[in-house]
């Protein structure tokens, strides 16, 4: 009678255990992927450690944080206010409109009498010409220039009138008035030799005594 072997007994002596297989395959695994994240975050930080990255992560941002506010500003434009336009009309048959406050100043067009021109005003305080707007209906400004002998105000500013002030009068002075002043009286002279004598004291008469009769 020849003795088999048990085959259950030939795998089990044969090898480590299933489960022993298992976790080295599992710790393979994770070695190979902790292994692989470790490469990838070394190219990524150009060989510097964690705590380096992150220390250079945040100063990034505190720079980024601090500068982001002035990148992203935008600054309006200022608005211009459009010059108040007067209406002016041609006063001449043909009134020609210049490019510059000059009668030697290119001419660019011309007007028609009656017709009603927008003065912006006059470039210098003295000059002798008007700005104008060619196109008052936008506000796009076209300048232009035109002789003050050409145009005149459709609604003048009246020139308030001068009132002349009343001369002062003259006042005479007071006709001095002639005060009377009373002559003095004479002072009697008394005559040295002549002594005041008392005028004579008035005797009393005596009285007789009353006889009861």
């Amino acid at each position: 009678m020849s003795l088999g072997r048990n085959p259950r007994h030939s795998r089990g002596s044969g090898g480590p255990p299933a489960w022993f297989i298992f976790i080295v395959g599992v710790a393979i695994v994770f070695g190979i992927y902790y292994v692989w994240f470790g490469v990838q975050n070394f190219l990524r930080t150009g060989g510097r450690g964690i705590a380096e990255t992150t220390q250079q992560a945040q100063v990034i941002t505190t720079a980024t944080a601090r500068v982001r506010p002035t990148a992203n500003l935008n600054i309006l434009p200022t608005f211009t206010p459009v010059p108040t336009c007067l209406d002016f009309i041609v006063s001449v048959p043909n009134a020609i409109v210049r490019e510059a406050p000059s009668p030697n100043g290119a001419i660019v067009t011309s007007y028609s009498q009656n017709e009603t021109v927008c003065v912006l005003g006059r470039p210098q305080p003295d000059s002798e010409w008007y700005t104008i707007d060619m196109n008052p209906r936008t506000r796009r400004l076209e300048t232009a220039y035109m002789h003050e002998s050409v145009i005149q105000a459709l609604y003048p500013t009246p020139t308030p009138t001068r009132t002349p002030t009343p001369a002062p009068t003259l006042t005479s002075p007071p006709t001095p008035t002639a005060s009377i002043t009373p002559s003095p009286r004479p002072t009697e002279t008394l005559d040295p030799d002549v002594t005041d004598t008392p005028p004579p004291t008035a005797t009393p008469s005596p009285t007789l005594p009353r006889v009861n009769i």
